[in-house]
């Protein structure tokens, strides 16, 4: 009887030793891959546009590749740029105008990944105004100085006679505000983000220009290819981060086609933490205007670039060109769509 016990109590004791040890590297484990994650942050401007970069971040995709993401969300796209350069983040979700004009100035950047393939960008007029060639002498909003909207719509307003120098008044404010401010008067046209489209109609504004029509983007920018919303690291960053940079563009890739094989309100769902107090109703009807732009590949291509270089060398974005090979660098997202 007291060998039976003593077996039993001998049996008990290594069982409870080998729940403890197989307990203890389990924990050991967890600690050790929470923390070989490699902390990442990007800096940008908020969108719809770049849901393939978010849906990679709620669907645990950046997690899977080793990464630890956050983002550093900035009031535009050319603040955020300078928070990347100024060592604030790893990555930029941003469109390209900036970056160009950067280059110009001796700041390189390398650009990874499009999560678009084509720009619909838009412009609304106040009740009164019909034509863009009746802004002379009128308050508009076109984004901040140096930023992709302010150059589109200088761009219109060259091409319809105007002097932007002369002719403009340029009102600053948030983007948001500026349908409020349409409807109240207080401007007499505004940048229009193509997601943003039913809430002038619902004021009663007037699209003068209407990025969904595709002969209108071929007329502005030259091309329906036009891969502007952009995933950007600095030149440095990608010479001397290559595994990191694949991991992150490997991660939205995945996204990309997440999108791509899902419906409106299903990728609705899944943006809605970033869009925190956002009606599901509204993030759906964003998703779906942007349908039609969202890149499946991430690619940008080379008619795609110069389409877009030549588009900022007309707007005074960029005074010479820079070339595909010296910006661009496709070969993460190549090897990504490889393995996805």
């Amino acid at each position: 009887m007291d060998i039976k016990i003593k077996r039993f109590s001998k049996l008990l004791l290594i069982t409870t030793i080998f729940a403890l040890f197989v307990t203890g590297c389990t924990n050991t484990k967890e600690n050790s891959e929470s923390e070989e994650l490699t902390k990442i942050t990007v800096s940008e401007f908020r969108g719809v546009k770049y849901a393939p970069v978010h849906v990679a971040y709620e669907n645990g995709y950046f997690k899977d590749e080793g990464l630890d993401v956050e983002f550093a969300v900035y009031g535009d796209g050319p603040v955020a740029f300078q928070g990347m350069h100024a060592g604030d983040s790893q990555f930029c979700l941003l469109s390209i105008d900036p970056v160009f004009r950067a280059f110009d100035e001796g700041l390189e950047s390398k650009l990874v990944a499009a999560v678009d393939t084509t720009r619909l960008y838009g412009f609304a007029g106040s009740k009164d105004i019909t034509d863009i060639s009746e802004l002379k002498g009128k308050s508009i909003f076109a984004g901040a100085p140096g930023s992709a909207p302010y150059s589109f719509v200088w761009s219109l307003l060259e091409n319809a006679g105007l002097n932007p120098k002369e002719d403009i008044t340029f009102v600053q404010m948030d983007y948001g505000a500026s349908i409020a401010a349409l409807d109240r008067g207080t401007i007499d046209g505004s940048y229009m983000d193509h997601y943003n489209k039913r809430n002038f109609e619902e004021i009663g504004a007037n699209i003068l220009v209407d990025g969904e029509n595709a002969e209108t983007r071929k007329e502005i920018f030259g091309s329906d290819k036009f891969e502007a919303s952009i995933i950007t690291a600095t030149k440095k960053f990608v010479d001397e981060n290559p595994e990191v940079v694949q991991k992150f563009v490997n991660a939205t890739v995945k996204g990309a086609k997440w999108v791509q094989d899902h419906s409106d309100k299903e990728v609705a769902e899944v943006l809605a933490p970033l869009y925190d107090g956002m009606p599901m109703e509204t993030l759906i009807e964003k998703v779906k205007l942007s349908r039609i732009a969202y890149s499946p590949d991430c690619l940008i291509s080379e008619e795609g670039y110069k389409a877009m270089e030549n588009f900022s060398l007309k707007t005074g974005v960029l005074k010479k060109k820079i070339g595909y090979e010296n910006i661009i660098d496709m070969s993460f997202v190549k090897k990504a769509n490889k393995s996805n």
